[in-house]
């Protein structure tokens, strides 16, 4: 196994992924049967509980074998992380339990971009981006992971104006589709289709649930098949906002 060296855009079957440690046993063992170990988050202490447990607020994967954790995130994670062999740098912010406290790890990555409200993006995140040549596009959105669900290196999906004006200026394919009751995040009324969503391999989209319940299944369908991505639904029940499926090594 090695890394997944861009974040987010795995080049071949995925071997390991971080997930929400709540997810459900269907989701666990959907991505159990293609052979994938999973890493699951403990709850950060200092972040209110319908996030705590999601890995795009607490990590953020650099590239290769390097990631940026926020203090204080679960030891065993981190420990767990560094016994597979990736290098842990901590950042400087410290998480809060309501926003904008919670957003400073939570940078959307899609190739050589990074989106995110650069006003509160963790500075060790952004200086070690900044090395490694990608451009930050600043976006109103915080949350800015959490609502782009990214299909290859210059295509995503979001519900969010913002980015999908800003992604589509910077030459990226970006499918605008409307925030949905369909995808949960308790006790909210809704959670967003980045933190739904993660990549098992070149061109294979893995959801969190069943995209068919989604107001926008067929554009969502439609865009996909354009961008010869497969769809990997890993249960039946509506999609859960997980904080990302975060691919993290590979064949």
């Amino acid at each position: 196994m090695k890394p997944v060296y861009l974040p987010n855009l795995p080049t071949d079957a995925v071997t390991a992924v971080i997930i929400d440690g709540r997810a459900s046993f269907e989701i666990k063992n959907a991505l159990m049967q293609r052979n994938i170990l999973i890493i699951q988050t403990l709850p950060h202490p200092e972040v209110y509980s319908a996030i705590a447990y999601h890995p795009d607020i607490m990590l953020h994967h650099i590239e290769d074998n390097l990631m940026v954790y926020a203090p204080n995130t679960p030891k065993p994670l981190t420990d767990q992380l560094s016994e597979m062999g990736f290098k842990l740098k901590e950042g400087h912010t410290v998480l809060k339990d309501r926003y904008p406290g919670t957003i400073a790890y939570n940078v959307a990555r899609v190739g050589k971009y990074a989106f995110h409200n650069t006003k509160y993006t963790d500075p060790v995140v952004r200086e070690l981006l900044e090395e490694a040549g990608v451009k930050f596009i600043d976006v109103k959105q915080g949350y800015a992971k959490c609502l782009t669900c990214i299909v290859n290196e210059n295509s995503i999906i979001t519900s969010d104006k913002d980015i999908h004006s800003k992604a589509a200026a910077a030459g990226i394919d970006a499918l605008l589709i409307e925030p949905d009751k369909a995808i949960r995040l308790e006790p909210f009324d809704m959670g967003f289709i980045g933190g739904a969503t993660g990549l098992l391999g070149k061109n294979k989209l893995a959801f969190a649930g069943n995209l068919s319940f989604h107001k926008n299944f067929k554009e969502i369908l439609s865009f996909l098949s354009l961008k010869c991505s497969d769809m990997v639904m890993l249960n039946d029940e509506r999609l859960m906002d997980l904080g990302t499926i975060i691919p993290i090594m590979q064949k």
